[in-house]
């Protein structure tokens, strides 16, 4: 019983927690003082120079350990606007107490410096319909804003997610958080819209846009699970075989019957709220992202050679696996929506949970053999999220049957002290991941401990298409 359990209370705390381990900028590898690694041959040999990639040495290679690195560092970004962002969200006008003696406190009223810098769906622009931000957020905005209110923060010894300062204690000294805003100013990243208009502690769709200009990527990051109601989004692995495919001209390869996670699904089919044309969630992230590359906001690289890019971890994970389906679906329909989009649609996820069935499969291997769609899916040795097949009790919290669903794209298994095991989907039952660190071997933190593994470096200095070219011919 005690093992049963233990089963039960680790999967649904695994799915309730999870997006709540964010990317800090202490966790992931920084640049050198140029924001390069050396090119000579004694530095491309030694390990601290290879951990040492930034976004701006990224766009003079496409290797798995640029790529990996260079999307790790812009979700850091999100997740740190974010952070910041919620925090000004709950408290900005807000009347708090703080204690001043042992038995007195005194009540003040929360007002930031400047925080349009922060809340840009506030102001007198017009926004366009397509993005919740009236105006781009740059590194030097968020910098700005950090620079003016660290009385308002607080950071963890040893850096980590910020949280609100009751005690309003002035600060002179940078916040470890603001390393990561100081490498996006360098690369010219820009936040094109963030989306968490309806967010609230217990989930919600979040989703954001970036451009960045020097790596000439522009990626769309979507959040993890946060509360409950994500937490009951994940478990409702019912099979929606409309939603992706509501006619004949959805379904490229015969005789199946597709079908994906109903609870992902749901998150991006449904109406989004505010949304004066009543777009679906997704249909609205897609123009916004086609505008991007039609007028990119730099118009010397205005729709030129931009590579598209969809990550997320755990649920975010799920949702960009869909997303980047979709977006290859449309392009081989030809529909207007994502008419400025590339060819080539690519999704690096991790620890991303099952999202369809064999049929759907077939479809994304549609897309893979015509060179449309890639997929590097990173999942850690250990973590259930990844996996197929839950068997009772936890089951019994699941609607759908799990059985159905296998896992798509090229696999790198990382394990904690050896290398990283690369294969072709590569579905794996619960059974087979379930141990006493189930927790631990899910959260973002462990997934770049082992990203940092040396023993990968082989590894890593292949590219996204020689990783495919090995994978074979998609048919397995």
């Amino acid at each position: 019983m005690r093992f049963i359990s233990i089963l039960v209370c680790a999967v649904l705390a695994a799915s309730v927690s999870h997006g709540q381990e964010v990317v800090s900028a202490s966790d992931v590898p920084v640049a050198d003082e140029n924001g390069v690694c050396q090119n000579d041959s004694t530095a491309a040999d030694d390990e601290s120079c290879r951990s040492n990639y930034s976004l701006s040495n990224a766009a003079q290679d496409d290797t798995i350990d640029v790529v990996i690195h260079a999307l790790l560092k812009i979700s850091d970004f999100v997740y740190s606007f974010a952070n910041v962002r919620r925090i000004v969200k709950a408290n900005e006008g807000q009347t708090r107490k703080k204690s001043t003696g042992w038995f007195s406190s005194e009540k003040y009223t929360v007002a930031f410096d400047t925080p349009a810098l922060i809340l840009t769906q506030d102001g007198a622009q017009e926004r366009s319909k397509h993005r919740l931000f009236k105006y781009v957020v740059t590194p030097d905005a968020i910098k700005l804003f950090m620079e003016k209110n660290r009385k308002w923060f607080d950071e963890p010894e040893g850096g980590g997610e910020w949280r609100f300062d009751k005690t309003v204690t002035e600060k002179t000294k940078p916040f470890l958080l603001e390393a990561t805003v100081d490498e996006a100013t360098r690369v010219d990243m820009k936040i094109v819209d963030y989306d968490d208009e309806f967010s609230t502690k217990s989930g919600g769709l979040v989703y954001g846009v970036v451009v960045n200009l020097t790596r000439k990527w522009i990626t769309v990051v979507f959040r993890g699970t946060v509360g409950t109601t994500d937490a009951f989004t994940d478990r409702d692995c019912r099979l929606d075989h409309e939603s992706f495919f509501e006619s004949e001209d959805d379904i490229f390869v015969s005789g199946g019957k597709p079908g994906t996670h109903m609870g992902f699904t749901t998150y991006l089919m449904d109406e989004k709220k505010g949304d004066q044309d009543g777009r679906k969630c997704l249909d609205r992230i897609l123009t916004c992202v086609n505008e991007e590359f039609k007028s990119n906001p730099d118009p010397d690289v205005a729709g030129k050679d931009f590579d598209l890019y969809v990550t997320g971890h755990s649920l975010g994970g799920g949702l960009a696996n869909l997303f980047a389906f979709k977006a290859a679906q449309l392009k081989a329909k030809k529909d207007e929506s994502v008419k400025f989009l590339p060819e080539k649609i690519t999704a690096l996820t991790f620890a991303s949970p099952i999202v369809g069935n064999d049929d759907y499969n077939k479809e994304f291997q549609y897309f893979e053999k015509k060179g449309n769609l890639r997929h590097i899916r990173v999942s850690n040795e250990g973590d259930v999220i990844p996996t197929n097949d839950v068997f009772p009790p936890a089951s019994f919290a699941i609607k759908g049957n799990t059985k159905l669903y296998t896992q798509n794209g090229v696999n790198l298994l990382l394990y904690p002290d050896k290398e990283v095991e690369v294969g072709y989907r590569a579905t794996k039952p619960t059974w087979s991941q379930f141990g006493t660190s189930i927790l631990t071997n899910h959260k973002s933190t462990e997934y770049i401990k082992r990203v940092e593994l040396p023993a990968n470096k082989k590894v890593y200095q292949q590219t996204v298409e020689e990783l495919y070219s090995a994978a074979g011919d998609f048919t397995d």
